[in-house]
């Protein structure tokens, strides 16, 4: 009777992803990202060539990590917290999205999660991370993202994790022709590989075989890049009518808004040619706290 109930017990486990498999996710996520670091730089060409990509999803994940967790947490619980680090810690524009596609991610997950629960966690993420970026393009990381939400469970949970794989990978590979910078290059979306190791991850997790994903380095040609100069990122802590009066005045004044976190503490990214202006016009607003300013490499 009892070896009985011990297998029921296991094989009930297999339909539920728990606190244990995200954090080990995340863990092996931060690994990837560390032995992936250079090549994700080099991809690195849209919307600036600044060949960071890599370099702050790592730096993002690794202050999501640095929360106090434990597999006994709930893993809504422990996801919402790593989440927030990642925000308070997020850095560049892939920073950034991949912080809110974390926040929405743990805004739909239970104690431990279902396959069903999952894909509403998965397109609550997809949302997010779109929504974070006030000109959001396709052919980026966003579409990768998508393309994790609209895969349906499955008759269990190693087949439905690798069902998002195999369309993660997909959606990543047809990148290279939805933006000129990316088939110029001769490469995909830098921050799409982020998110396709992120689902990688996940499915490892759980046990689910997986090959490698297989990344091309760069071979073609940078196009030259005339946008704005800087940089500019720093948080904020506000009511949702001040974050949005502040995306309206930077709209005029930058491009490449992103924003992460939920209310109040936010981490707002901007490049701009007048860094001072984007300080001194945000400040009217609100304070800032943490702020950084970055000159790209000409």
């Amino acid at each position: 009777m009892g070896v009985a109930k011990m297998q029921t017990n296991e094989h009930s486990a297999t339909q539920f992803l728990q606190t244990a498999h995200f954090l080990e996710a995340l863990a092996n996520f931060a690994n990837l990202l560390a032995s992936h670091e250079q090549v994700i730089n080099d991809l690195n060409v849209y919307p600036v060539p600044d060949s960071d990509t890599g370099t702050n999803s790592l730096s993002t994940i690794r202050a999501g990590l640095a929360a106090n967790l434990t597999p006994e947490m709930g893993l809504g619980n422990a996801a919402s917290q790593i989440a927030m680090q990642a925000s308070a810690g997020a850095l560049g524009n892939s920073g950034v999205i991949l912080a809110q596609y974390l926040v929405g991610l743990a805004s739909e997950l239970p104690d431990q999660a279902t396959q069903q629960d999952w894909a509403a966690a998965l397109k609550a993420a997809a949302i997010a991370a779109r929504t974070a970026v006030l000109t959001p393009e396709d052919g980026t990381m966003l579409t990768v993202a998508h393309a994790a939400s609209v895969v349906l469970p499955s008759e269990n949970f190693d087949s439905y994790l690798k069902q998002i794989q195999f369309e993660v990978r997909a959606a990543l590979a047809s990148t290279q022709e939805m933006l000129p910078a990316l088939k110029l290059a001769e490469v995909v979306d830098a921050g799409g590989v982020v998110i396709a190791l992120l689902h990688d991850s996940f499915a490892q997790a759980k046990g689910v075989n997986t090959n490698p994903l297989s990344i091309t380095a760069r071979t073609g040609t940078i196009a030259k890049y005339d946008g704005a100069k800087f940089e500019v990122m720093f948080s904020v802590s506000c009511n949702l009518d001040t974050k949005n009066a502040l995306e309206k005045t930077l709209s005029t004044l930058g491009d490449s808004i992103a924003i992460s976190g939920t209310q109040p503490n936010f981490k707002i990214h901007v490049h701009s040619n007048d860094p001072a202006a984007i300080i001194e016009s945000s400040e009217r607003l609100v304070e800032l706290a943490d702020i950084q300013v970055i000159e790209f490499e000409s």
